[in-house]
């Protein structure tokens, strides 16, 4: 057997060559281990060489087989080439029993097998595409089953390829292409494997809006909170709120507040996406922020009427052409939006803005009315009923007691009540107001004239609403003045006595008197008599003065005349004379 001095074995690699965008270049090659075991490129050809240098720095010759110098290994692992009968180093000789000289090789021709784990992030999938948030780690691992993993490399959205160290963190919010692929010790390149994933790291954006009956941040118990979220990565998955303290709530549709009681409340919502972000302070649509305050309105206004001017109050509540309806409410110390009113109380199609006039018709009539505020509270509605008296009262003049018309004019004295009378229908006379000539109006129902002469009597009434009729008038004349009495004899005197002091004619038994009288305005209605103190008598009667038996008896006579005119007005006379023959 020939002796080496040293047996080396040399195993060749070729390069092999990967296609990515600044993928390294990974030669084949040979590598041994810790243990001292060596690798060698399955898919590489292998070529042996004999050296009498341990180092190789001696000479040596390649081994071929049949010309063939290349040789491939079969297996996957564990390897070997090996000569028969092992001789002592030392003393040259044959081991005895006989064994072969065996050296091992491993062959490798599998690459490594590598994957990327996701960790610090619930991963979301949707449209194809997962979701993770800005805390997500990308752990990268690789595994070999013969020679081991040397490096792992990895690139980011096509950048160069990086040495894999620690996990990929630290991620900006966006679109991500992850690629990766292991390189083991002898050189057998893995495949690129790709991995397509997006960072969230937004949380969804929350708005509210106040829906229903709204005035402002005021709302009534027939209102509404609507949130709505909207996230423009992996979406959202819920929306929570909470009012004061309670317990936060799911919110799956408008929140009603018709069961919650009237006041002031805090209002806080927020909304999660599918990987976990949380919002904390929002921008709402009308202004606000996670945390919004307001009012709930449940208690309806007080609407009230009052009327201006004009009224009586007596079997209806009376009211004239100038009458004014106002109304007003109150609603705590909130600001009413609008009071309503109308004749049908089911459709209250005015709005009140000032006092107005009632409906000009003289009759009952009824208004309804109803109060608003800004969150459409409605007061109960409520009527008021009143009765039109738009016609004026009417007044009429009497006269009671000593009158005469005449010549178109009526003659009264001093003693002639003129009364005022008046009526209204609907809400009744308040007062009946005169003057006389030139004087100023007062009121009464009743006068006398005393001073003589013609007068004229103005007067009118108002009633309880104040409807004044236009004055009226009546002329009257005042005579306060008796007939003027005349008195002749039917013969002259046949002398003259002084009785008692006084100067008395003297006239013969057969003496007559005629009697006469003249009244200026109304003329003389009678005449009326006495003699020496008897009862008075009509002169036109039987047995007057001018009758010659009522004068024979020769005496002192004394004679009372009076005339009285047709209002009674008097004038009166005494005559005294004596009867005697001679």
């Amino acid at each position: 057997m020939k002796r080496l001095n040293v047996l080396a074995i040399t195993l060749l690699t070729m390069v092999c060559a990967a296609t990515s965008q600044n993928q390294p270049e990974h030669k084949a090659k040979m590598y041994r281990n810790s243990e001292g075991q060596l690798y060698a490129n399955k898919n590489q050809p292998m070529y042996l060489f004999l050296s009498n240098d341990k180092a190789g720095n001696g000479s040596s010759e390649a081994l071929d087989e049949g010309g063939a110098k290349a040789f491939y290994f079969d297996t996957e692992g564990k390897n070997t080439i090996r000569t028969p009968s092992k001789v002592d180093p030392n003393t040259k000789q044959l081991v005895l029993p006989v064994q072969d000289v065996v050296f091992d090789v491993f062959a490798d021709g599998l690459a490594p097998s590598s994957q990327a784990i996701f960790k610090e992030s619930t991963p979301y999938q949707k449209e194809g595409r997962t979701y993770y948030n800005g805390q997500v780690l990308v752990e990268l691992k690789s595994k070999d089953k013969t020679s081991g993993v040397d490096k792992l490399f990895y690139s980011i959205n096509g950048e160069d390829y990086m040495v894999y160290n620690n996990a990929v963190g630290n991620h900006q919010e966006g679109d991500y292409t992850l690629t990766f692929y292991a390189v083991d010790n002898v050189g057998n390149v893995e495949a690129i494997s790709e991995k397509h994933y997006t960072v969230d790291q937004t949380a969804p954006s929350v708005s509210w809006r106040l829906l229903g009956d709204v005035s402002g941040k005021r709302v009534s118990a027939r209102s509404s909170i609507e949130l709505l979220a909207a996230d423009a990565l992996s979406g959202v998955k819920s929306i929570e709120y909470q009012i004061n303290n309670e317990a936060p709530r799911l919110y799956t549709k408008p929140i009603s507040l018709s069961n919650i009681e009237g006041g002031s409340y805090e209002f806080k919502f927020w909304a999660s996406d599918f990987v976990q972000n949380r919002s904390e302070d929002n921008s709402a649509m009308d202004g606000g922020a996670s945390v919004f305050s307001f009012v709930l309105d449940n208690v309806a206004p007080e609407v009230y009427s009052q009327i201006l001017h004009d009224q009586y109050v007596g079997k209806y509540t009376y009211v004239s052409e100038r009458s004014l309806c106002q109304l007003d409410a109150k609603d705590g110390d909130m600001v009413l939006d609008k009071i309503t009113f109308g004749k049908n109380k089911l459709e209250l199609d005015q709005t009140y803005n000032d006092p107005f006039s009632f409906e000009n018709t003289k009759g009952y009539q009824v208004l309804y009315y109803q109060s608003h505020d800004f969150v459409n509270n409605k007061s109960e509605k409520k009527k008021i009923a009143v009765y039109m008296d738009n016609e004026n009262p009417m007044t009429g003049i009497s006269y009671e007691g000593d009158q005469f018309f005449t010549r178109d004019t009526l003659f009264i004295n001093k003693n002639t009540s003129i009364k005022l009378f008046a009526e209204d229908a609907d809400a009744g006379v308040k007062g009946t107001f005169y003057k006389v000539d030139d004087l100023a109006f007062k009121e009464g129902n009743e006068l006398k004239l005393n001073e003589h002469g013609l007068h004229t009597i103005q007067f009118y009434s108002t009633d309880n609403v104040n409807n004044q009729e236009q004055a009226l008038s009546s002329d009257v004349y005042v005579d306060n003045v008796g007939p003027e009495v005349y008195v002749n004899f039917s013969i002259k005197a046949i002398g003259s006595e002084m009785i008692d002091g006084e100067e008395v004619k003297v006239y013969p038994p057969f003496v007559k008197m005629y009697i006469g009288a003249t009244d200026r305005h109304c003329g003389t209605d009678k005449i009326l008599y006495s003699v020496n103190g008897s009862a008075k008598k009509n002169y036109i009667s039987a047995g007057s003065p001018a009758d010659s038996e009522l004068f024979k008896k020769e005496q002192v006579y004394e004679v009372n005349v009076e005339a009285i005119d047709k209002l009674n007005n008097s004038g009166n006379k005494t005559i005294r004379f004596k009867v005697a023959k001679k």
